[in-house]
C-alpha cells in the first residue's frame, strides 16, 4: 500500500491531471454554462498569454533562475509597437518592433545575470520596476488603439471553430517540448539547474545558456504583449500587470522545482490548465478577485511547499 502510495505521489503529471479533472468536474456541476462551448473556447483566448510567457520561464526555473520582469517587458513591448503604429510605421513592421524590443530587455537581463553572475531576482525586479515606469513615461498612461482589421485575426479569430491564438500556443508548447526532450540545449539547461559548476568544467558555456535563456524570455513576454494588443484591441500601460505570479504559478504547480534542476513544459501546460479553468470557474460564480488572489496564493504555496529542497 505505502509503495503504491509513494509512486502515485511520484508521478507528478498524474497528480495535475486528477486535480484539473476534479475542477472541471465541480465547476461542470456548480455553473451551468461552464461546460459550454463557448466558455471553453473562451478559456482558450484567455490562457495565450500566461502560456506564451510559461514556455521560457519554465526553462529559466529549471536552470535555477526566475525571471519576474515579464510584465513590464509585454507592457513595454506592446506598447512600443503601439506607439510605433501611431507614428505612421506598419502595423507588421511596427509588431517586430516589438519584438526586438523584448529581446533587447532580455539581453540587458541575460548579460547582467549571467555574464555578471547578478542574481536574478534582484535583476528582474529592477527590469520590472524601471520598464513600467518608462511605459508611462512613453504613452502618457493613454490607451493605443485604432489598428487595422488584419491585426485583429492574430487575436480575435477562429480557425476550424478553435481560437488562432490558442492554437499557436499550441504549436509553441509542442516546439519547446521537443527542445527540451530531444537536443543538447535541455541537457544544459537541466544540467545547471543541478549543479553549474559540473556543466562549465563540462566545457559547456553556462553564460551563453543563461544568456539565450534570458533572451527567450524576453522575446515570448513581448509576444505575449503583440497578442494581447491584438485580442484586446488596445495597447495599455496596465498591460501585463501581476501577469507573472500567474505565470510562476502555473509553472510551479506544473511540477518545475523551484529550486531548479525538475521540470517539464507537458506538466506547466497541465497546471496552465489547472489555473485558467479555475479562474473561470470562480468569475462564473462571481467570486470576487480578491478572494481569487487568496485562493491561487494557497495553491502556490502548496506547490512550493510541496517541492523537497
Amino acid at each position: 500500500m505505502s509503495a503504491a502510495l509513494l509512486s502515485f505521489r511520484s508521478n507528478k503529471l498524474l497528480v495535475q491531471l486528477i486535480l484539473l479533472f476534479f475542477i472541471i468536474v465541480l465547476f461542470s456541476l456548480m455553473s451551468p454554462y461552464f461546460l459550454s462551448v463557448t466558455n471553453f473556447m473562451n478559456v482558450l483566448n484567455q490562457m495565450v498569454e500566461v502560456g506564451l510567457i510559461a514556455i521560457p520561464m519554465t526553462m529559466i526555473i529549471i536552470s535555477g533562475a526566475m525571471d519576474l520582469s515579464v510584465g513590464s517587458v509585454l507592457a513595454f513591448s506592446a506598447v512600443c509597437m503601439g506607439v510605433a503604429f501611431e507614428h505612421g510605421v506598419n502595423i507588421w513592421v511596427s509588431a517586430v518592433l516589438a519584438l526586438l524590443v523584448g529581446l533587447l530587455c532580455g539581453a540587458v537581463n541575460g548579460y547582467l545575470i549571467a555574464r555578471h553572475r547578478m542574481q536574478a531576482i534582484v535583476v528582474t525586479i529592477g527590469m520590472l520596476v524601471m520598464l513600467r515606469g518608462l511605459v508611462y513615461v512613453v504613452n502618457e498612461g493613454r490607451p493605443i488603439s485604432g489598428y487595422p482589421d488584419a491585426f485583429y485575426f492574430m487575436g480575435q479569430h477562429y480557425v476550424a471553430g478553435i481560437p488562432f491564438n490558442a492554437i499557436f500556443l499550441a504549436v509553441m508548447f509542442l516546439l519547446a517540448h521537443f527542445v527540451m526532450k530531444k537536443t543538447p540545449f535541455s541537457t544544459y539547461v537541466y544540467g545547471i539547474g543541478n549543479n553549474e559548476e559540473v556543466v562549465h568544467y563540462s566545457g559547456i558555456s553556462v553564460v551563453r545558456t543563461r544568456f539565450i535563456l534570458f533572451l527567450l524570455s524576453g522575446l515570448f513576454s513581448a509576444l505575449a504583449g503583440v497578442f494581447l494588443v491584438s485580442r484586446l484591441a488596445s495597447a495599455e500601460a496596465t498591460s501585463g500587470t501581476n501577469i507573472e505570479l500567474d505565470v510562476l504559478t502555473a509553472t510551479l504547480i506544473g511540477g518545475t522545482h523551484i529550486f531548479g534542476g525538475r521540470g517539464s513544459l507537458a506538466g506547466t501546460f497541465v497546471g496552465l490548465l489547472i489555473i485558467v479553468f479555475l479562474r473561470n470557474g470562480l468569475n462564473l460564480l462571481g467570486v470576487s478577485v480578491l478572494y481569487q488572489a487568496v485562493i491561487l496564493g494557497v495553491l502556490l504555496l502548496l506547490a512550493v511547499g510541496n517541492k523537497k529542497i
